[in-house]
């Protein structure tokens, strides 16, 4: 004799398989968001070490250095001495530089929240882009092309330091 039921619903094989596929689904979507977060985090360690390079360039040097940051081109680059036009290769970014020797952030897919112009004399005291002590903290906010996460940079006044 053959029993036939007649029950509504799902298999737990169908359940797990859906499960599955889910995880799959949602373990892509977490790797595609937290890349963009490795392009922030990055760029913004990376434009830290450029500033804090520059300042030691210029304690080293009688003629001082600085970093420029141009949001209209979406390019920041060193100089040496109080010329922003005497543009100076900066280290362990060349697959970023432009012929011109400035670092490109459209190819980091990065942007910084404003312009920005910071000139370190021979002692390393920061200097705003006017030749002017920098008196107040420099906040910068690195972030994605596409919006999304940020992270933020302070230059402090007098000492240049950048945690």
């Amino acid at each position: 004799m053959i029993c036939k039921s007649n029950s509504k619903g799902f298999t737990f094989l169908e359940i797990i398989v859906v499960l599955i596929v889910l995880g799959i689904m949602a373990v892509l979507v977490v790797n595609r968001a937290s890349s963009f977060n490795a392009e922030v985090y990055a760029g913004a360690d990376a434009l830290k070490s450029h500033i804090r390079y520059a300042q030691t360039v210029a304690m080293n040097t009688n003629e001082g250095a600085g970093i420029t940051y141009d949001p209209a081109t979406n390019q920041y680059w060193m100089y040496r001495g109080t010329d922003p036009t005497n543009v100076m290769l900066l280290p362990d970014d060349a697959q970023f530089a432009t012929a011109d020797r400035k670092i490109d952030l459209d190819a980091k897919n990065i942007r910084i929240n404003q312009g920005f112009r910071v000139y370190f004399n021979n002692r390393g005291i920061p200097h705003d882009g006017n030749s002017a002590m920098l008196m107040f903290s420099l906040a910068l906010r690195v972030s994605a092309n596409t919006g999304g996460p940020s992270k933020d940079i302070t230059i402090y006044p007098l000492t240049g330091y950048v945690p």
